[in-house]
């Protein structure tokens, strides 16, 4: 983890401005072509929730605003995120969150993360739950367009929120909607739009 030393950090400005607002969250919806992660889910034999979720936390990662976090009156940056996402167990109308650490191996990541999935008992290791992590979401029963959160209203909350519906087929095509809910002290348009390069070239490389 880095401090960020705010007398001369480039974003100070755009930080402080951002900073005054009563609520600095915003969230943007772009449409992400899944195709491959079908395939590669189909394939494998695992879960495209899980391997959806190693894909974003491994794009996550890779953009360096979406690794800043405020602290008090600090702002730092981390050396990685892990995700923290819902899971509905079969027959169950009430869903649990999961937290686990995101693993270089996306075959390793989704066993595991079916084997917490599944064992978990209680709704929430409140333990597990701090800022270094990424909040993920998905309602396989529709697609959206649009996407908001809930918020505590506490402005130094800089964990970004990533959520999909259910995919749709365009021009022979699986596509998802991806909402991506960021701070706009940390975050900008310019970063998810890196954030989309990453998305697209991680699943790119997947197989």
């Amino acid at each position: 983890m880095k401090v960020i030393d705010q007398n001369t950090w480039d974003r100070k400005e755009i930080f402080d401005l951002f900073s005054a607002a009563d609520y600095p969250f915003y969230s943007i919806t772009i449409p992400v072509d899944v195709t491959k992660v079908k395939e590669v889910s189909k394939n494998k034999g695992i879960s495209f929730y899980y391997l959806m979720i190693w894909v974003c936390t491994k794009a996550v990662n890779s953009v360096p605003n979406f690794l800043l976090r405020v602290r008090d009156s600090q702002v730092v940056m981390l050396d990685q995120t892990n995700p923290s996402f819902t899971y509905l167990k079969k027959g169950s109308e009430l869903f649990q969150i999961i937290t686990m650490p995101w693993e270089e191996d996306y075959m390793e990541f989704c066993r595991h993360a079916k084997e917490r999935s599944e064992a978990q008992t209680g709704f929430l290791d409140q333990e597990k739950e701090t800022d270094e992590l990424i909040y993920f979401s998905c309602t396989p029963w529709f697609d959206f367009t649009a996407l908001t959160n809930e918020h505590k209203l506490d402005k130094d909350d800089t964990v970004p929120h990533l959520a999909w519906g259910k995919y749709y087929e365009e021009q022979g095509r699986l596509m998802v909607h991806l909402s991506v809910e960021v701070n706009h002290r940390t975050v900008d348009g310019f970063h998810i739009g890196k954030l989309k390069e990453r998305i697209d070239r991680e699943i790119d490389a997947l197989g």
